[in-house]
């Protein structure tokens, strides 16, 4: 071999060298036998929101073992990298091939979503390498390593056989078995070279889950909680970790000191295990003081559950999402008191259900499943909390933070049993708002019923007051049809003249309106209408009427004024009539506007109304009162 060879061995070995230093072994599954690796960029963090899974068979690649591993990891990246969010994931088999490739994410419980099934082309050369097998030991690390590698050593699983959990598949608890625990709550390993072993589920999961929002809330991710909460503080100590205190100094930040001990800080560079943290001002005068553990940066009172941030309410409380069920569509929320010195307390926790599923509390049955379902992640999540008020709500402002009931579904005190440790819970002693609230709900509706069959009778009843003045209108035409002149004079009026007061027309003569109604004959059109040559001289606009003009007579009813800047042929201003309704008359002079019915729809406004339709609408308000109505004919 030349040395020209020897050198690109040497490189090759080199990039491969490069590539496996910028990749985190973060489980492995003896039953499976699989290593799982987190591929990240040189030189920086494994920890992100959007991390590259690859799983690393000792065999061929199986994509079942994927669906049974991932949701098991989300304890991991709860615990560890609790800015996870996302992430894509691939499949190698022991030749290094990359299999299949997918997604999967936080609001969906990290169920695997495969993108492809098919074999994609070989890896690059860092990855064509064989993977070791679960039985190899990894290489050991550097002696300066290792104080970094234990910081981000993944947790190891309990060596027994796995169990289904009421986390993967819900049963009634007579026959649910007690859940198992999962990968984030074991102990973490001491060698930073030994990977946590992942414990074998029950089977894959056959449902690609999805993202679901109830009432138009979803979880957010933590950053933007942060982002929003104007009470957080960021503080860095002495070793660069840092923490989000739950209050406002009163002091400018750059005049106070942290302090801290036996503090781990996360790949995210915040607090995330037990310890002390104390402020200093410069002047050496101690502000604060806190022992516990931390979360995110937070400080807990108590063990905090290595649960996501999703929310922070107006009372300070904070908000962690114990679990997200896609199948049942219910986001599981633990609700931790805000303390008044600054910190929250993990000993003052609620439980909170969020849904829109009605069904899910109206009989015993499925209760039971959806508390149990939420008592076993707390078994994994938190399982020092030994009692605990469980709420079912179908909105999180209205129900949890304005604390409206109606917005509530059901509540009810769990605790263990001292000796057992088994969750214990009265569903007699519950309180159901489901029931309560569709009572009202069906009050309100037969409310809101009735209100709307009211207005409809007050409509009824006005429409029949009006048909029965048009009754009486109509009647009395028809006896006043015998006196012809009384009848013209009830249905003409036109502006008049007073010596004294000058009367309508002095009005007119002042720019004012007066009402008209006159029979008129029209010879024919003229300049901004038409031109009536009887009873005097005018010009007719029928814009605004519904009603068409033409030659001839017409019964005009509307509005007239004069227009100075225009004469009539006696030198007088030009009377103006401006038409709301028109009815043509078929005899010269409207002789035939005798006719009852032509002028109660004159008067009326309606050119097709008729007593029939008026006796109808009096009928369907009063049906009593339709008999009296008598024959108009």
């Amino acid at each position: 071999m030349n040395v020209r060879h020897i050198s690109l061995l040497a490189l090759s070995l080199a990039v491969a060298a490069s590539a496996q230093a910028a990749s985190h072994r973060l489980a492995y599954s003896k039953a499976e036998n699989v290593e799982v690796f987190v591929d990240h960029a040189d030189g920086q963090p494994w920890c992100s929101d959007n991390l590259k899974l690859r799983f690393a068979f000792a065999g061929p690649a199986d994509q079942d073992s994927i669906n049974r591993l991932l949701p098991k990891l989300g304890g991991l990246f709860a615990s560890q990298c609790s800015s996870a969010t996302q992430l894509s994931w691939t499949s190698v088999d022991a030749t290094g091939k990359t299999q299949a490739s997918g997604h999967a994410s936080q609001a969906a419980g990290w169920v695997a979503q495969a993108a492809s099934t098919a074999p994609a082309a070989p890896q690059p050369a860092a990855e064509q390498a064989p993977a070791p097998t679960v039985a190899q030991a990894p290489a050991e690390a550097p002696a300066s390593a290792a104080p970094a590698a234990r910081e981000t050593a993944p947790a190891t699983a309990e060596q027994e056989p796995a169990k289904p959990t009421q986390a993967e598949a819900p049963q009634p608890p007579a026959t649910s078995p007690a859940p198992t625990a999962p990968v984030a709550d074991a102990q973490p390993a001491e060698p930073a070279e030994k990977p946590a072993p992942v414990e074998q589920a029950v089977a894959p999961a056959s449902v690609i889950a999805k993202e679901f929002s109830v009432n138009g809330w979803q979880p957010p991710l933590a950053r933007d909680v942060f982002a929003k909460a104007d009470l957080i503080t960021e503080i860095v100590d002495q070793n660069g970790c840092r923490f989000r205190l739950g209050f406002k100094p009163e002091d400018d930040i750059a005049n106070i000191s942290a302090t801290s001990s036996g503090v781990k800080c996360g790949p995210d560079g915040y607090a995330q295990s037990t310890g002390s943290l104390t402020l200093n001002r410069r002047d050496g005068v101690r502000l604060h003081q806190f022992k516990g553990s931390f979360l995110d940066g937070l400080e807990i009172y108590g063990d905090a559950p290595q649960l996501p941030v999703v929310g922070i309410d107006q009372r300070k409380n904070l908000l962690l999402l114990l679990h997200s069920e896609p199948a049942s569509k219910v986001h599981y929320l633990l609700r931790m008191g805000h303390s008044y010195n600054g910190h929250w307390n993990a000993g003052s926790v609620t439980l909170i259900a969020l849904t829109e599923n009605r069904e899910l509390f109206r009989d015993l049955e499925s209760i039971r499943r959806t508390i149990d379902l939420a008592t076993a992640h707390l078994d994994k999540s938190a399982p020092k909390i030994r009692a605990i008020h469980f709420y079912g709500m179908r909105d999180l402002e209205k129900g949890l933070h304005e604390g409206d009931r109606d917005f509530w579904l059901y509540d009810l005190s769990l605790s263990r049993h001292y000796r057992t440790q088994k969750w214990e819970y009265d569903p007699a002693r519950a309180n159901n708002h489901l029931f309560a609230y569709e009572r009202k709900e069906a009050e309100l509706q037969r409310r809101a019923e009735l209100e709307r069959e009211r207005e409809a009778q007050r409509q009824r009843e006005l429409l029949a007051r009006q048909a029965e003045q048009q009754l009486q209108l109509y009647r009395q035409l028809r006896r006043e049809t015998r006196k012809p002149e009384e009848l013209y004079g009830r249905i003409l009026s036109d502006a008049s003249y007073s010596p004294f007061s000058g009367g309508g027309y002095a009005a007119m003569m002042q720019g004012r309106a007066q009402g008209y109604s006159q029979i008129v004959h029209i010879d024919g059109k003229t300049d901004g209408g038409w031109e009536v040559d009887y009873p005097y001289a005018a010009v007719l606009d029928t814009k605004d009427s519904e009603q068409s003009a033409d030659k001839g007579w017409f019964l005009v009813k509307g509005e007239a004024r004069l227009d100075a800047s225009r004469k009539d042929e006696q030198n007088l201003p030009l009377t103006l009539i401006s038409a709301t309704t028109l009815q043509a008359c078929s005899e010269k002079g409207c002789a035939d506007l005798r006719d009852p019915l032509k002028l109660a729809r004159h008067e009326i406004g309606d050119p097709d109304w008729t007593p029939e339709e008026a006796k109808s609408l009096i009928q369907q308000a009063w049906p009593e009162r339709a008999e009296l109505q008598g024959d108009d004919e």
